[in-house]
């Protein structure tokens, strides 16, 4: 089979990613040019849109070619993709109409992992950073804990971009436990008292954005390890198996984890109760109430002790890390295979 990675999202999709390219191409051909491509591949559904002339042009040289969706971002499911549930779909575009074929958290168990969610596998240094600072912080003491979190100069962190009254983030799918929380977690952020919150992010005033810093993740880490006495966890979606750095960040830098998350949620693997604090249901108002009236005990700093001996243990074996790897290319490989099997959604 030929692919080929279109649109400006084309970084965003698992194929794009250099250590699943490296595996894919095992299985795939990734051609440069399209014309010669038996699947066009994107991230996003909008760089289907954004494309249409030139998918047009394609389809009518060659009526078999397939369009697939491998999208990595509830987010983007949920908000301007469509039906995001459905597996075969169709785009209207300007005078275009089109076919194309959805993976995606919600149209197959590609993402279902086993002990590390996808995103951490996209890149060896999650693993490497993760590794060493769950190793180290598995030797600190519950006293250790709270003697951290006493003198933290930060007591709240917030690393998320300021998403204010765009609300079309702010989705609800109670009957699938899918929710959009951008919207949410800015008016949290928002509302916390300024003495002490750290709030970095696009839209929060910084002249550099973290995507244009040599390496953003790193920079996180180094500016709140062991600086911080909560650091904000939510994602911009909550969805079951999706889980970004943001809870491993948190407890690499020793701060306390601020979650939202259904009970169903796979998060609570990783953050058990009591070593985290979790804002599910929660208004905004009654989020900043909870977090700046929490008060950490004695229970709390063992329950997040044992949690980092966990993550210590999680993160103690590459193999299990390659494994992973391995796991979601060969799911993914065979949700691809299977997907062009089945029948496209019928033309109106």
């Amino acid at each position: 089979m030929r692919i080929h990675i279109m649109g400006r999202h084309a970084h965003r999709t698992p194929f794009a990613y250099a250590p699943y390219k490296r595996l894919f191409a095992q299985k795939f051909d990734y051609v440069e040019d399209p014309a010669k491509a038996d699947v066009i591949l994107f991230g996003y559904v909008l760089n289907i849109d954004e494309s249409a002339e030139t998918l047009a042009k394609l389809i009518k040289a060659n009526p078999a070619l397939r369009l697939v969706v491998v999208s990595e971002e509830p987010l983007w499911d949920t908000t301007n993709s469509g039906d995001f549930r459905k597996r075969h779909n169709i785009r209207k575009t300007g005078d275009h109409v089109f076919q194309y074929e959805v993976i995606n958290h919600h149209t197959s168990d590609a993402y279902v992992f086993q002990r590390l969610p996808y995103f951490l596998t996209t890149d060896d240094e999650f693993y490497l950073r993760y590794a060493y600072e769950f190793a180290t912080n598995a030797k600190l003491t519950p006293a250790d804990i709270a003697r951290t979190w006493k003198q933290a100069a930060i007591r709240y962190a917030f690393f998320a971009e300021n998403r204010d009254l765009v609300k079309k983030y702010s989705i609800r799918h109670p009957d699938i436990e899918t929710y959009g929380l951008s919207v949410y977690r800015t008016d949290v952020a928002k509302a916390m008292p300024d003495k002490g919150t750290l709030r970095v992010g696009a839209g929060w005033g910084a002249k550099v954005t973290r995507q244009q810093l040599p390496d953003w993740h790193l920079d996180k880490l180094v500016t709140l390890q062991g600086q911080s006495f909560m650091i904000s966890a939510i994602e911009n979606t909550s969805q079951t198996n999706y889980i970004s750095e943001k809870i491993f960040d948190a407890y690499a830098c020793q701060g306390l984890p601020l979650i939202w998350a259904p009970k169903s949620h796979r998060i609570h693997e990783m953050a058990p109760a009591g070593a985290c604090l979790n804002l599910f249901d929660q208004s905004p108002a009654d989020a900043v109430k909870t977090i700046t009236g929490f008060t950490p005990t004695k229970a709390t700093h063992e329950a997040y002790a044992a949690a980092q001996a966990a993550l210590a243990d999680r993160f103690r074996r590459f193999d299990d890390f390659i494994d992973e790897r391995i796991g979601f290319y060969e799911r993914l490989s065979a949700e691809l295979t299977a997907v062009l099997s089945e029948a496209p959604a019928p033309l109106p």
